[in-house]
């Protein structure tokens, strides 16, 4: 069947998991329903790191749907359809948090320019972390030429911010999938 009920999934785990090559005891005790039950409190429990007190948000987001052979004047004509359940966090929170941590002793706060000198007339230069690239050489030098108060003796960094997305696949039948957003400090080497 196309969807998985509780049934069928019980029927799953007693009858086509019931192989030698798997421990019997394991799928005849399996309880879709006790399963399910365990996901809800683990979703409620306030250490869960989903959870409102750890910094997440429950909203929900409208999109502009386009459709085939239709021209809308302005974007705002779209058909819009919004979607709930979108659980997401403060990039602000994050970046502050990370930088409290004790993991951003092993940053890269300032930037640095990497050469070959590949004969005496030409120079090429080296590019391979983000720390390293011509954007965050030019941000330093931005961020530092700023006017300061005549008590302002703090150091002054950039904070280099990667973010990407993939599909996940979910479960091993269907094409139930997520596009979560991954957020990565460019600051950090990636060996770390």
């Amino acid at each position: 069947m196309n969807s998985k009920s509780s049934v069928e999934m019980k029927h799953l785990a007693q009858d086509f998991l019931d192989d030698d090559n798997y421990r019997r005891e394991d799928a005849q005790t399996y309880d879709d329903v006790h399963k399910k039950r365990l996901l809800q409190d683990f979703l409620k429990d306030r250490s869960n790191p989903f959870h409102v007190e750890n910094g997440w948000h429950c909203s929900s987001v409208k999109i502009q749907l386009p459709k085939e052979k239709v021209k809308h004047r302005a974007e705002d004509e779209a058909p819009e359809m919004e979607i709930p359940g979108v659980y997401h966090h403060s990039i602000t929170d994050i970046t502050t948090s990370v930088f409290e941590d004790s993991v951003a002793s092993t940053f890269h706060m300032t930037p640095f320019q990497q050469l070959w000198k590949v004969s005496q007339e030409h120079t090429v230069n080296v590019y391979g972390k983000a720390y390293s690239s011509s954007a965050f050489l030019e941000a330093h030098n931005e961020i530092n030429s700023l006017p300061r108060d005549p008590d302002d003796g703090l150091e002054r960094i950039v904070a280099s911010l990667m973010l990407w997305s993939d599909a996940t696949h979910l479960v091993s039948f269907g094409d139930a999938s997520l596009w979560p957003v991954y957020m990565f400090f460019g600051n950090q080497s990636k060996y770390t």
